[in-house]
């Protein structure tokens, strides 16, 4: 049996679930003219958070909105590419959006409220927002306020009390906010009007993405830089192993980065180049990263006779003749297509080329002349010049 003031209570919560309940569907207002469509390629822009709901819980919705845009066969631009351009929510920067990815329009998910509230028979949660819709000029084309409601709980006399247990602390978590958020997104874009077919180009399957070279270069013993080209206003990334390294747009369709060597490792798997655009498509060429940097020359040159200089721990050219002499633990082997070697009275110069060597074993330098040498990677890198030693 339920107490008198017990059942009174659960009787009264029940009404005002009732009265809360009630209410009006989601409201579309349409400014289209008769017999016209929306566009099919959109921009959602950034979520304003300013509101009195939680960041969390606005990315919540904001995702579930692209989500069923998706579903419904728009061509939505990804989220990073419009936070990449738009300075505030209201995103002034449109224009740029419309240019490099073909915009059409762009969507405002705007929240006003969202309460959950729990009784003694049951529960009710609720969360209000609109979605706006605009063109490329700022003309409103379609509105859509909508409140979304859930409640449950406990049945009097209907046998249900361990599933309105259930429903009660499902209602306890984040949860509730989740369930919210993607009948909200789903309700609302469901009321939208029909949208044009998407051209070829504007769609994933058949936007054009080329990504025609990708390329590595020293740039000295402590970094090389990579480069790609191919599309222009996408994203382009290094690929090793299960590490992600995003390159630099330095022109249109052009991609580069600086890296360390210490990118690289014996265990890092896949070696390639990314390439995705605005719409999610990518591409990906493989490359060769390299695993010898080119040789530095300091600590490395030896006298080993009254005549000759030794490049120790190093195979310049084709010679192999120091390839394991002198290797250390601190001093790896390096490859170089060939030493340059320069002449002048004194270090201070003025200094003259005298040769290229494509040989690890250089002439000792004679008289006091002072001789610099550095050493030309395969990719054309020099090293810092180092003096020859003049006396074994």
């Amino acid at each position: 049996m339920v107490p008198c003031r017990r059942r009174s209570e659960a009787f009264a919560s029940l009404t005002l679930l009732a009265l809360l309940t009630v209410g009006c569907g989601p409201t579309l207002k349409s400014s289209l003219p008769v017999g016209a469509s929306l566009p099919a390629t959109i921009a959602v822009l950034p979520s304003d958070y300013s509101v009195d709901i939680p960041r969390e819980r606005i990315d919540l919705v904001h995702a579930a909105v692209v989500r069923e845009l998706r579903n419904q066969n728009f061509v939505v631009v990804e989220d990073r590419v419009v936070e990449s351009i738009c300075s505030t929510p209201a995103c002034p920067e449109k224009s740029r959006l419309g240019q490099d990815y073909l915009v059409d329009a762009f969507a405002t998910v705007s929240l006003s409220s969202f309460s959950k509230s729990n009784f003694v028979a049951g529960y009710y949660n609720q969360l209000q927002g609109e979605l706006l819709i605009t063109d490329k000029n700022g003309r409103e084309l379609v509105r859509v306020d909508h409140t979304e409601k859930e409640s449950g709980g406990l049945l009097l006399q209907s046998g249900q009390v361990f599933q309105a247990i259930i429903s009660t602390v499902k209602n306890s978590g984040d949860r509730v906010f989740e369930n919210l958020a993607q009948r909200f997104a789903k309700t609302v874009i469901e009321q939208l009007p029909a949208h044009q077919a998407p051209s070829p180009a504007r769609t994933t399957e058949g936007l054009e993405i080329a990504l025609s070279s990708a390329s590595v270069q020293w740039d000295s013993s402590a970094s090389y830089t990579v480069c790609a080209q191919g599309t222009p206003h996408s994203f382009a990334y290094l690929l090793t192993g299960t590490t992600r390294s995003q390159l630099r747009e330095v022109s249109p369709g052009k991609y580069c980065s600086k890296f360390s060597p210490l990118v690289t490792s014996p265990t890092r798997g896949i070696e390639a180049v990314e390439l995705r655009t605005a719409f999610g498509n990518s591409l990906r060429k493989e490359i060769d990263l390299p695993s010898d940097p080119p040789c530095e020359l300091k600590n490395r040159l030896a006298r080993s006779t009254k005549a000759k200089v030794d490049v120790l721990c190093s195979r310049i050219g084709s010679d192999p003749s120091n390839e394991a002499n002198g290797c250390t633990s601190t001093m790896t082997r390096c490859d170089a297509d060939r030493i340059v070697l320069y002449e002048a009275p004194s270090l201070s110069g003025p200094y003259k080329k005298i040769s290229e060597l494509r040989s690890s074993s250089l002439p000792a330098p004679q008289g006091q002349a002072v001789v610099t040498a550095l050493a030309v990677g395969v990719g054309g890198v020099p090293s810092q010049p180092e003096p020859l030693p003049t006396e074994k």
